[in-house]
């Protein structure tokens, strides 16, 4: 039988994957929704881990934007829901990768990282 893992996203934004808001990992399991935001567009919506802190940050999201091709959303949804669903393949999925060029859908060229909580200390 084959054991459950939790499946991380990771996300980069072509500038490097070495510093804020060029890359974020996130569980998978704390995608709150995809929303179209256009034809060629559309946002993963993230719980903000702050929230769980207590801290201020309870009222925003941290959500990354993805293009892709018109018309394409429904297929980059399932694509994503694949990739996480499937048991057997890698712990990491690679939603958008824009300095490798690497996507789970050929649809995909690009994405924005965006992240609600400018705080970046770890102690609060």
């Amino acid at each position: 039988m084959a054991v459950l893992k939790e499946k991380l996203l990771y996300f980069a934004s072509g500038g490097g994957a070495d510093a804020a808001a060029d890359n974020i990992v996130v569980p998978a399991n704390s995608i709150i929704g995809i929303n179209a935001t256009a034809a060629t567009t559309c946002n993963v919506y993230f719980k903000n881990p702050r929230i769980l802190e207590g801290t201020d940050g309870d009222s925003t999201k941290n959500y990354v934007e993805l293009t892709y091709t018109s018309g394409s959303y429904k297929a980059v949804c399932a694509s994503i829901a694949k990739a996480i669903a499937d048991a057997y393949g890698d712990a990491m999925v690679v939603v958008a990768d824009d300095d490798n060029e690497v996507y789970v859908d050929s649809a995909i060229s690009a994405c924005i990282i965006s992240t609600a909580d400018d705080d970046t200390n770890p102690d609060n």
